[in-house]
């Protein structure tokens, strides 16, 4: 699916719901790889990563973001799952010598850079010539006046853009670098500052899973969409066994799709008077109407349909899938 008109060339958004977690010690890369489903064995020093926090029955809790750096590991998650995430790492640490930090002063904020000119947006700006591949690293030096030299950590990600970088910083230099970027962009045509709503109405349309509306413990990873951070050549984690018996024996009931319905419908999908699907996510009333939603709907209706289809609910709607 193909929104020309959301297809900005740069999309700037500072999340206001964010929390990192500094973990430091000998044990911390151990502890995180045996209680989630990515490889971190294999992270080395400023490399970043995507890997879940699952249930013993292979629900989602939450997907963290990883970062390796220099001696600490710095994870981001939803301020509303910071709780549950902090609880879950307590309950699952044993002997393992490990130190958690909650928003420590040099990564409070983050800055989210997204679209097709992510890369030359940041090379103008900080006159750099940035090269950094997917899951890496590295840090600017900046000159911010008259406080003298500040450091930034800027992290290339894919999640949810193909050009799709993170700057970590205090909430300080946060606001120093927005000002920045607004007094110094005018080269750039298409660059948009989004919020919280905008935010979700791309995230929506691009079919990506959220805390806590899709990510949650009513489901796992694969109906999430989310297998590619899953190793299944890892060592034991929780909820490994559930999780692999899934995949193996293609027991994955749910698949997270993108609907459109220019009606208003319940939050559940009733076809033939049979329940298909339960809509998880609205996109807002001034984005296409809020036509668009996400939703999780039964394997068995879809099908595995290689591509979109339309269907009928309870009350005659009719209702686009996008596969």
């Amino acid at each position: 699916m193909n929104l020309a008109e959301f297809n900005l060339n740069v999309r700037i958004y500072t999340p206001s719901n964010y929390k990192f977690i500094t973990v430091k010690g000998k044990d911390s890369i151990d502890l995180l790889d045996r209680l989630t489903t990515n490889d971190l064995k294999s992270l080395k020093s400023m490399d970043h990563a995507y890997s879940l926090l699952v249930s013993p029955k292979g629900r989602m809790i939450e997907i963290l973001s990883i970062l390796n750096l220099e001696g600490q590991i710095i994870l981001g998650c939803s301020a509303d799952s910071l709780n549950k995430v902090l609880e879950w790492i307590d309950f699952y640490t044993f002997a393992e010598e490990v130190e958690i930090t909650i928003d420590q002063k040099d990564y409070q904020s983050k800055i989210m850079i997204m679209g097709e000119n992510s890369t030359s947006f940041i090379n103008s700006i900080f006159n750099i010539d940035m090269s950094l591949s997917e899951g890496k690293s590295m840090f600017i030096a900046l000159n911010k006046q008259p406080y003298g030299r500040i450091k930034l950590l800027v992290v290339n990600k894919n999640y949810f853009d193909f050009g799709h970088y993170e700057i970590y910083a205090s909430m300080e230099d946060v606001e120093y670098v927005l000002k920045l970027f607004e007094k110094n962009s005018n080269n750039f045509k298409s660059v948009n500052y989004i919020n919280d709503d905008q935010f979700n109405n791309y995230r929506i349309i691009n079919n990506l899973p959220g805390y806590p509306t899709e990510i949650n413990e009513n489901y796992n990873p694969l109906e999430a969409g989310l297998k590619k951070y899953i190793n299944f050549n890892k060592g034991c984690y929780v909820g490994q066994e559930v999780i692999a018996r899934l995949d193996t024996y293609s027991k994955v009931k749910n698949q997270l799709v993108l609907i459109k319905s220019d009606i208003a419908i319940d939050s559940e999908l009733i076809n033939e008077d049979k329940q298909v699907g339960n809509i998880t996510s609205f996109s807002s009333p001034d984005f296409y109407n809020g036509d668009y939603k996400l939703a999780y709907m039964r394997k068995n209706f879809i099908k595995d349909s290689e591509s979109d289809f339309n269907f009928t609910n309870n009350t005659g709607n009719e209702i686009k899938v996008y596969i």
